[in-house]
């Protein structure tokens, strides 16, 4: 895996997506102006910070035989979102007496409800990056790979679908193997991940409690800013120290045609928030931050848009709420 940082909004990446999660529910007040935070709420920090990178795989033997479908179990891993992606982790697990290996790309099918199989076209190099090193996989042990789509697309926004029940993983090694059933959308495209181990991935950011939720008004025009509030509460008993600071990640995405993103049709900015007027989150309490992004004058005008906040490494809150761009 490689990107994923705070976004102002809730996105629970065990079902971002882990899904990029659901659009969470405005408030009825109005956002903050831009240097004016209403009472009550944190202003803006201008602290950027530097974006998230997941830490770096480590080189290990990859020399055992090829996997075959009979040594494999499936499992589904987590779901998640990020910048108008979506992914699935499916998992094999070594269930033979002896080590194998699962090296490069699989192909990937889709399986319909009614049984029928259709080849997906998937394109190599998932957004969300390699699950894990290639690594001989010992019994018991699991390799995984990213199945990926998307959800930014216009056919998507349209509400048109490509569903299919379950997909079907072809091996490097020959055969396939179907990951349990569960619904996986590729009307805007598909890619894949290689093989790799997650359990000798170096272990990420700790994982936070806190959830989000968005107040924003519902169009911003290229050029100007987009001033919002991100409300962050603590669910547990015991207070959430800000301490080292945390950064975020917001980002909206104009939804033109699919693969126009990487054309200028984005923005990404990674800030720190407020930490000097604010140094917990209290049990059970809840704290409002003025947020501010700088709308690139060139954004397309006139059509929707996503627009997302999350925590670094998507280990916590993170939500997504609907924008258009206007004129």
């Amino acid at each position: 895996m490689r990107k994923w940082v705070l976004v102002a909004a809730v996105l629970t990446v065990a079902g971002l997506a882990a899904g990029c999660g659901s659009p969470a529910p405005r408030a009825g007040a109005p956002a903050p102006q831009a240097g004016v935070p209403a009472r009550g709420v944190v202003p803006w920090a201008d602290r950027p910070a530097v974006p998230y990178a997941e830490p770096g795989p480590r080189r290990l033997a990859t020399d055992a035989r090829p996997c075959r479908p009979p040594d494999l179990r499936t499992s589904r891993g987590r779901s998640g979102a990020g910048l108008g992606n979506t992914n699935v982790t499916i998992r094999f697990t070594n269930r033979s007496a002896t080590a194998c290996v699962l090296l490069g790309y699989p192909t990937v099918a889709g399986i319909s409800a009614s049984g029928a199989t259709t080849p997906l076209d998937a394109t190599h190099g998932s957004y969300f990056g390699n699950p894990g090193p290639p690594a001989d996989i010992a019994p018991g042990q699991s390799a995984a790979v990213n199945v990926s789509g998307a959800d930014a697309c216009q056919a998507a926004q349209q509400g048109r679908h490509r569903s299919y029940r379950r997909l079907r993983i072809g091996l490097p090694g020959g055969g396939s193997a179907d990951a349990p059933p569960a619904p996986f959308d590729a009307i805007c495209g598909v890619s894949v991940s290689q093989f790799g181990v997650p359990a000798d991935q170096p272990a990420g950011p700790r994982s936070s409690p806190l959830t989000a939720r968005i107040t924003a008004a519902a169009i911003a025009r290229p050029g100007e800013d987009l001033t919002y509030a991100v409300t962050l509460t603590n669910p547990t008993a015991t207070a959430y120290p800000l301490r080292p600071c945390p950064a975020y990640e917001e980002y909206v995405v104009a939804i033109t045609r699919p693969g126009e993103a990487a054309a200028g049709n984005h923005v990404v900015k990674n800030y720190y928030l407020n930490c000097r007027t604010v140094h917990e989150i209290s049990a059970h309490g809840s704290v409002t931050y003025q947020m501010r992004l700088q709308l690139p004058p060139g954004l397309p005008a006139g059509v929707p848009a996503k627009f997302v906040w999350l925590m670094p490494g998507f280990t916590g809150p993170g939500t997504a709420a609907p924008l258009r761009i206007g004129t």
